[in-house]
């Protein structure tokens, strides 16, 4: 079971999100499966680090981790707020940072950015900025794209991205009117070229209950941590909960295509339900009667873009939990211009029940294995027996 529950503030958000262009937009929904057909992944291991091993790195909660042209992998620990630099060659060189609030120092850290080639930039959650160093954690300026602390701004940051120089993070702020009165606004916030100025895109505003009892999980969606950048900052997003969609969005939110699949949503167990609660829950209840739950879950899971070929690697909820023995997940890889091109299983099943995959370029993926290793809604079979896994990060080549 894959879940990640931080306490920071109450978000609750909507997926109506105004597009003002009434321009036709471009669909390509395919409806007669992948023209390359099934090609599982390959894979050749090359290190490993953590688990049960009695080596010196031990992770708490893994949340992102990036890979530097230099072949260094930095992974983000939210747990123990500090980012673990390991070798081309699975070796531990370093820990960054620590939990703190003093210059380079992290609270519910969430996401990695180089920002440049020297320097390191770590999403926080709450407050909502990114701390900056360089890669032996010397503390640089840090960067606020939901708002400075001295505006008075009480705002989150749950994942940032950067890609062929264009910054962008997606946060919310809560806003209190008087009477009670409460609503939350949801964005993208893009940086300009000093990356001191932040404009907000595809916003979402919706009222909020301060006592954090009600709340519609449909009307909560937003696609906090499934997006991703593509060439330019091409956003990649879905913006619709109940739909295998992929909208691709300029820089100043607009809509200039949609791809996907014509895929009904994975109908929920009972089981399945009842493991569903807010991603952030004001009072840690796990069973609030006034919390009205899908029958169904979101459409898409995670999105990831491939560089090193331009595709768009897509998980669902499908692919995530609905998978035959021996295989970890399934993706379904599309073109840039949206053409569905293939399905590729990752072949990890016999090996690990509970894993997270990032393409991290040069023909690697990296793969998060053990219990909680991640915050997509991996589900584990009833009839298993709970079986506590300490993380792992392990390294293939794919051949």
């Amino acid at each position: 079971m894959r879940r990640l529950t931080l306490i920071i503030a109450v978000i609750m958000v909507t997926p109506l999100l105004a597009l003002a262009d009434t321009d036709p937009i471009p669909r390509l929904i395919d409806t007669d499966g992948p023209s390359q057909g099934v090609q599982p992944l390959e894979l050749t291991e090359l290190w490993r680090v953590g688990g049960d091993d009695e080596d010196d790195i031990i992770f708490g909660r893994i949340v992102d981790l990036k890979r530097h042209p230099n072949g260094n992998v930095y992974v983000l620990d939210n747990q123990l707020c500090q980012v673990v630099v390991i070798s081309p060659e699975g070796e531990h060189l370093a820990d960054l940072s620590r939990q703190g609030d003093g210059p380079g120092e992290l609270r519910q850290p969430m996401a990695l950015v180089f920002l440049e080639d020297d320097v390191l930039g770590v999403g926080m959650g709450f407050p909502g900025k990114v701390v900056a160093m360089t890669l032996d954690g010397t503390p640089r300026d840090s960067l606020f794209p939901v708002g400075e602390p001295a505006e008075g701004n009480i705002g989150i940051m749950m994942s940032t991205r950067l890609a062929d120089g264009v910054l962008i993070a997606s946060g919310g702020r809560l806003v209190f009117g008087g009477q009670g009165e409460a609503h939350t606004d949801r964005f993208l916030s893009v940086a300009d070229e000093s990356r001191t100025s932040f404009t907000r895109i595809l916003n979402a505003k919706t009222p909020l209950d301060p006592a954090g009892n009600r709340w519609v999980e449909t009307e909560a969606y937003f696609y906090d941590l499934r997006w991703d950048l593509g060439p330019g900052g091409t956003i990649y997003a879905p913006l619709k909960r109940d739909a295998y969609e992929v909208s691709v969005c300029d820089l100043t939110g607009k809509v200039m295509r949609v791809f996907g699949r014509n895929e009904k949503p994975r109908k929920r167990t009972q089981a399945d339900k009842d493991d569903v609660s807010p991603l952030i829950n004001i009072n840690n209840n796990p069973d609030n009667p006034q919390w009205d739950i899908s029958d169904h879950d979101e459409s898409i899971t995670r999105i990831m873009y491939n560089h090193e070929d331009d595709t768009v690697w897509v998980l669902t909820p499908h692919g995530n939990n609905d998978q035959p023995e021996g295989i970890l997940e399934t993706w379904d890889v599309f073109s840039n211009a949206g053409e569905y091109l293939r399905q590729v299983p990752i072949p990890l099943g016999h090996e690990m029940q509970d894993g997270n995959c990032y393409l991290v370029g040069d023909g690697k993926l990296i793969v998060v294995r053990g219990t909680g290793s991640s915050f997509n809604g991996r589900r584990a079979p009833e009839e298993e027996e709970a079986v506590i896994e300490p993380l792992e990060v392990i390294c293939y080549q794919v051949r």
